[in-house]
């Protein structure tokens, strides 16, 4: 075993649950403060499984466990086994996402402020939880028992030796006797040419996959959905929203011009607060309505939709009142190196997007894959400096995650079909943590599969690589999706969407307090 790699990864857990708990401590809300103790300690614990998860796959790309000349040396691999501890923190991540964040979230939300007691909101709590249990365990179970083999394409080479004199190909490596064998130096071009000059044949193997490694799979294929849509969103909008924080940075005015945009101020808390005040009458009268269930529903939908108009248009009043105090009152403490600080990670992060647009068009979407592309920038660190290439692999990897974040929170900015759940300095509530928990853990997995797709060559000899690219990937049912790149297609659809909506309109705008009142005034009239 490579006492190294277990340091590392032991230094790296802590490092983790130190930068976490910084993270609840910066972001909690002041009424959070002496409070809530069981939703951080299970944020805590969730961050950290979401990051580490992530972190996983450059410490299995060092451990090398997969290389075959593991069997001839065992100073080639790290000698950890990738395999269980990959298995141990994805079943951990469907307990969090099926059964702790659930059951928090509820007991969080049934706190109605109203001096409720703490049996009334656990029981409440309960009660939607075992419903959640209940649908996901059958979904869980059924589906293993009747779509639980894979049915994995083999292809055999047959190579004929005649008075102890190997058979050889165009490849050299291949009459390579060394041992042990040369396999690490083995190329695309040699399995090329193999297959070209040895005669072979194909089948299929079928067997049933361990149910750790099926609930990967459904873990991860229902994670997808999210990842594609919201990871496809921030690989437009982090970029675009970091370089307009330096575009739009606040700018000093002038006693004049600070009184004008006040007094625009005045105007849209006067128009929320009289909006407030029609929702609260709303509510009131659909209580005392006696409509049917269908009609309640469709006034639930459009009630929910315009509750969320006003939460976005308070969030975007707030911020613009924290940057007005910045153009007058406290433009002399404001530090000038913040926008440009944000401009530098926001060249960063266009760089990183695009390089991530690339190596989908170049290596993952084309077959055979036009170029290595980053697996030869990350094998060229190699030669020289290892550390540099599984660093660059995890920024890579962490990069999507922070996209998954920024894609929630900024379609639920533009549009009003999610809730919206900022994270503030001193401003976020623990329902906001657990949301973003929550999603952060289901897109844990896709991040670590596309990661694994998108550096094939260079995570070839990882446990993860045979996990997902061998047993999950010719699941039944699953394997339409993973061999036909439906999921890679659209989240490569979403990006450029979202990147051409973005040049259109790059600045977030409140909602329209006039269509506010308009909606809510025909809400009432039905």
């Amino acid at each position: 075993m490579d006492w190294f790699l277990v340091a590392v990864a032991v230094v790296g857990f802590l490092i983790l649950l130190v930068i976490n708990v910084y993270l609840i401590v910066a972001y909690q809300h002041p009424d959070d403060k002496n409070e809530a103790y069981f939703p951080k300690f299970l944020i805590l614990i969730g961050f950290t499984l979401a990051q580490g998860s992530v972190l996983l796959l450059p410490l299995d790309v060092a451990n090398n466990a997969a290389y075959t000349g593991c069997a001839y040396s065992s100073s080639a691999c790290g000698g950890l086994n990738m395999s269980l501890l990959w298995e141990i923190i994805y079943l951990t991540i469907l307990t969090y996402v099926t059964l702790l964040i659930p059951f928090a979230i509820f007991y969080y939300e049934s706190d109605d402020g109203l001096g409720n007691s703490k049996n009334s909101m656990f029981c409440s709590a309960l009660k939607y939880e075992i419903v959640v249990l209940v649908c996901s365990s059958l979904t869980l179970l059924l589906m293993y028992s009747y779509l639980g083999h894979t049915e994995i394409p083999v292809s055999t080479y047959a190579l004929t030796v005649v008075d102890n004199t190997v058979g050889s190909v165009s490849a050299g490596s291949w009459t390579d006797t060394s041992t042990p064998p040369p396999f690490n130096d083995l190329s695309t071009k040699d399995f090329e040419n193999a297959e070209k000059a040895l005669p072979s044949t194909t089948g299929t193997i079928t067997m049933l996959v361990t149910f750790p490694i099926y609930c990967m799979a459904l873990l991860g294929f229902v994670g997808w959905f999210f990842f594609v849509f919201f990871a496809g969103v921030g690989l437009a909008s982090l970029p675009v929203d970091l370089i307009c924080g330096y575009v739009y940075r606040p700018r000093h005015m002038d006693a004049i011009e600070f009184a004008e945009a006040q007094l625009s101020v005045r105007t849209r808390v006067n128009e929320l607060i009289e909006i407030g005040e029609l929702l609260k009458r709303e509510r009131a009268a659909k209580e005392d309505s006696s409509q049917g269930y269908w009609a309640r529903r469709r006034g639930n939908k459009a009630d929910r939709q315009t509750v969320n108009k006003f939460k976005q248009a308070v969030y975007m009043l707030e911020n613009d009142v924290e940057e007005l105090k910045l153009c007058h009152e406290n433009y002399a403490s404001y530090n000038p190196l913040i926008p440009i600080f944000k401009l530098f990670l926001g060249i960063i992060a266009m760089v990183l997007s695009l390089l991530w647009i690339l190596q989908i068009c170049l290596f993952i979407l084309p077959s055979p894959p036009l170029t290595p592309f980053l697996n030869d920038y990350f094998e060229w660190f190699d030669t020289w400096f290892p550390l540099f290439g599984v660093i660059s692999v995890a920024v890579f990897s962490f990069y999507l995650e922070c996209c998954v974040v920024k894609g929630c929170f900024k379609f639920g900015v533009r549009f009003f079909f999610i809730t919206l759940h900022p994270m503030k300095l001193n401003g976020t509530y623990m329902n906001s943590f657990l949301f973003n928990l929550g999603l952060i853990l289901l897109c844990s997995l896709p991040v670590v599969q596309f990661s694994t797709i998108a550096f094939a060559d260079y995570a070839r000899f990882t446990n993860v690589n045979q996990i997902f690219g061998v047993q999950i990937k010719y699941l039944q049912f699953f394997s339409y999706f993973w061999t036909t790149n439906a999921f890679i297609y659209a989240i490569l659809g979403m990006a450029i969407l979202s990147t051409a909506y973005l040049m259109c309109k790059p600045r977030d705008l409140p909602a329209d307090p006039v269509k506010l009142r308009e909606n809510l005034k025909m809400n009432r009239r039905r």
